[in-house]
């Protein structure tokens, strides 16, 4: 019999994140919504007065601040509640509330932005001078000049707020199909015993030295969602759609460029990003190659990408705790210990995969929570990998809160991902020091190739298939399920090159698998941070304590400058392409270490 995922009620409570911190109970949220929801007429009563005085812009700029907190609150627990098991329609009842709040929250202060624009300039300078308590907000109004030829007016403004609600609906049905409904056949091992394949477990079925197991959880998987590629292709068709009309109705010339323009990162970088990751397939073409000859196979599939080529190390989760709260000692006492209090006794991560769960790994919170984390933790040195790469985000998230005041304690997509891939490279260093024996030695490597594998292979890849999408939408060309197929499908070939086979149908559905499509030209920024991370990785491994200082500023920076620049504080130039050369340095050089131990 195949093992049967627990329901989420039967979850012992220390592997569950403690949602209770931010809410005891569903009555104080709803009291929360309910006094947010007040708050509503009184926030509308700013519009027309915010160039009165400087006390009055002041006072409305902190309303509007503590607006956001509290909705920011609200929203997370929505999310954390529906996502341990989107299955539960009480939950997803929930979320959809908030959706229906935040909208409500966007149009009520859509007039902020166009009526500090229609403000004479010297006399907003003045008002800012004027009044020491405006003077955090200069970098708002900075950004906000910097963007006035795409704000709309008030009207507009209003109706784009509004519109956020029915434009999130092609998401939130992704995620109630792929996680909730989706179902996948039992995949049989070579020795006829079937195991549970979920979106949750294909990772680890994927890592099985067993190859009949892997081909046939690799089939399972790609045919459930086959069977629905029409009903997801036209739900993702439908958020590019979103993504082109976001873009036209802010005059962007493309989806792309309100994307880059919204971090302010020049069209260069992203060309920089495809174009490296383009240049530099020979080294996966090699590593193809080597993978092939180690499993003795004539030609590998996309099942064999993550095959074992060695015995497969386990950790439990405690293990895999106290092996990342070491590797982050590099980064100094104040991070380890908060790290470490989070993993343990604070309850940060909800841990092991359970019926409905969302699939994969992600780090979440909302400004005075602290961070979470979700896992699908299966043991494997992987998942021990996954584990410091949100912890990566949660600590950059921690560092914001704590040197950030509400309005800048976020930080753009582009950054995000130079924390998490940060840690990863802090794990690797960590364990490759301590002279680990052949096996363990492969199978850090494994890890290693794992991770670039996403990176600096599979989400260009994925990149370059978004922009083949919203082109077509742009243009005005139909957008269908097996013509994204086949545009993935090339990809990959051209990817993947002779050592591994192409199924033109199951590689080519992968798209329908990364939620991060959803969010408009997100993936391309998971190279570039990669790229960023290993850069700044090597310094602060050698015990540079001037490049912990530089990078610890990084982490506290938040949105209170444009991201090339906090990069810049830390001592990474992205508008180079250096950076990313220097990764597939790094790459080479685990290719060329792994093919000296596996022959």
């Amino acid at each position: 019999m195949a093992k049967t995922l627990p329901g989420r009620s039967e979850v012992v409570l220390q592997d569950t994140w403690d949602i209770t911190s931010v809410y005891p109970d569903i009555t104080a949220w709803h009291a929360d919504a309910q006094r947010l929801a007040s708050e509503l007429p009184k926030l509308a009563a700013y519009a027309g007065t915010l160039g009165d005085a400087p006390a009055t812009l002041l006072a409305a700029l902190q309303h509007f601040e503590q607006a956001q907190v509290l909705m920011g609150r609200l929203f997370v627990y929505t999310s954390m509640n529906f996502d341990v098991d989107t299955t539960n329609q009480a939950a997803a009842a929930l979320r959809d509330q908030a959706i229906g709040l935040y909208a409500r929250l966007g149009a009520t202060t859509a007039f902020v932005e166009p009526e500090l624009l229609a403000l004479e300039p010297t006399h907003l300078d003045g008002m800012i001078a004027a009044e020491p308590g405006l003077a955090v907000y200069r970098h708002l109004i900075e950004n906000l000049r910097r963007r006035a030829a795409h704000v709309r007016s008030g009207e507009v403004e209003q109706l784009l707020a509004q519109a956020a609600e029915p434009l999130s609906a092609a998401y939130s049905s992704y995620q109630m199909l792929a996680e909730g409904d989706l179902q996948f056949a039992d995949a049989l091992d070579a020795q006829g015993e079937p195991h549970t394949v979920t979106t949750s477990t294909i990772e680890e079925l994927l890592h099985s030295p067993d190859r009949t197991l892997r081909y046939n959880a690799w089939c399972s998987h790609q045919d459930g969602f086959l069977r629905f590629k029409n009903s997801i292709g036209s739900i993702y068709a439908g958020s590019v759609k979103g993504d082109v009309f976001n873009a036209r109705a802010r005059r962007y010339p493309s989806a792309l460029d309100a994307s880059l323009f919204a971090s302010n990162i020049p069209r260069t970088v992203y060309e920089n990003v495809i174009d490296a990751c383009n240049r530099h397939l020979p080294i996966w073409h090699r590593y193809w190659a080597i993978r092939r000859r180690a499993l003795g196979l004539e030609q590998i599939e996309a099942c064999d990408i993550f095959a074992p080529l060695g015995p497969t190390l386990r950790y439990s989760f405690d293990e895999a705790v106290a092996i990342v709260t070491q590797a982050v000692a590099p980064l100094g006492a104040t991070y380890q210990t908060t790290a470490q209090d989070g993993l343990t006794t604070q309850r940060w991560v909800d841990v092991y995969p359970n019926q409905g769960k969302t699939s994969g790994a992600y780090s979440s919170g909302s400004y005075g929570t602290h961070p979470f984390i979700l896992l699908n933790f299966d043991g494997t040195l992987v998942n021990v990998s996954t584990l410091a790469h949100e912890l990566g985000h949660s600590m950059h998230t921690w560092y914001t809160q704590q040197h950030q005041p509400p309005i800048y304690a976020d930080y753009a997509l582009f950054v995000a991902e130079v924390a998490s891939n940060f840690n990863q490279a802090l794990l690797r260093g960590h364990l490759l020091a301590k002279q680990p024996g052949r096996d363990e030695e492969i199978a850090i490597l494994e890890e290693a190739m794992s991770n670039f594998h996403r990176y600096l292979f599979l989400m260009p890849i994925l990149s370059q298939f978004e922009q083949h999408v919203h082109d077509q939408a742009e243009k005005g060309q139909p957008l269908t399920a097996s013509g994204m197929n086949s545009v993935l499908s090339d990809l990959f070939a051209r990817g993947y090159g002779p050592a591994v086979k192409v199924d033109p149908e199951r590689d080519g559905i992968v798209w329908a698998q990364f939620p991060h499509l959803y969010a408009n030209f997100y993936v391309y920024q998971y190279a570039s941070g990669i790229a960023a991370a290993n850069a700044l990785a090597v310094d602060v491994l050698g015990g540079d304590q001037e490049a912990q200082a530089k990078y610890l500023r990084f982490l506290g920076a938040g949105s209170s400058v444009y991201p090339l620049d906090a990069l810049k504080m830390a001592g990474i130039d992205m508008t180079s392409p250096e950076p990313l050369d220097r990764a597939f340095a790094v790459l080479e050089g685990f290719v060329s270490r792994l093919e000296a131990l596996v022959g």
